[in-house]
């Protein structure tokens, strides 16, 4: 895909403009300063060369991808919730569109994770007030703790992509019409992914994203609604075999 990373963001902006009822400014933004031609020129050359070395790899097979959407009992709303009230989860129709995916591509220039993540059934902009089917936070996690499992990965984050608790990704487009999330996972990001570690779990099938609601599965916790664990596709097990972890 050829598409400059700024008419991205114009696109992605121009739909918040008409459809958030939250701040614009929560959502990142490449507005450059056109009072200051070099700066701006500057951010052109960087956007474009950003396009060339990762976008383009989405019409590619991908490296690594979820080969299901993993949907918890809180998207509907039926969690096993102990210290709060019982959440209400997506509204019916939100449930039964409800659906997700993660594929990446590995740019061994950098190297970095390349990804793409869409969800449907869950707004990344709320159009009508109602929180429900909102996609509150994303984020990427390492499935490292004890009672973690391929149906139902658990661990810390590796990367903060969308919202809470912050826009951890510099990299990220938001395409919310689209309920779509691109970005770069790389050595600049604050769980580098560049760390043997982060390497390790990705080639072992142990990295995932996962998706929160408005339900909370604890107090002042948003529960996952969706989870998508990558693991490697055939050309992504010959490049875990030549980092030397297959």
């Amino acid at each position: 895909m050829k598409a400059k990373t700024s008419t991205l963001l114009v696109i992605s902006i121009a739909a918040i403009l008409s459809l958030s009822v939250v701040s614009v400014g929560e959502i990142p933004q490449a507005l450059a300063d056109k009072n200051e031609k070099k700066d701006h020129d500057d951010k052109e050359r960087k956007d474009k060369d950003r396009d060339d070395k990762s976008f383009k790899k989405f019409s590619k097979k991908p490296d690594f991808e979820s080969k299901e959407c993993i949907i918890t009992p809180y998207a509907s709303g039926t969690g096993s919730y102990t210290d709060v009230p019982d959440g209400t989860g997506l509204t019916l129709d939100a449930f039964k569109a409800l659906n997700c995916s993660f594929q990446a591509w590995f740019d061994k220039k950098e190297p970095s994770l390349v990804y793409k993540i869409v969800i449907n059934g869950m707004e990344m902009i709320d159009t009508d007030a109602n929180t429900q089917d909102d996609l509150y936070q994303l984020h990427v996690h390492k499935n490292t703790h004890p009672e973690g499992t391929p149906e139902n990965p658990k661990g810390p984050h590796v990367l903060d992509v969308y919202r809470a608790p912050v826009f951890g990704d510099a990299d990220l487009i938001v395409l919310p019409v689209q309920g779509e999330l691109r970005g770069i996972w790389d050595s600049g990001d604050h769980d580098s992914f560049t760390a043997p570690d982060n390497l390790e779990h990705l080639c072992n099938s142990e990295i995932f994203a996962a998706g929160h609601g408005d339900d909370l599965d604890r107090p002042g916790h948003h529960a996952p609604y969706v989870k998508m664990l990558l693991e490697p596709t055939n050309n992504g097990e010959k490049i875990c075999k030549k980092l030397g972890f297959k």
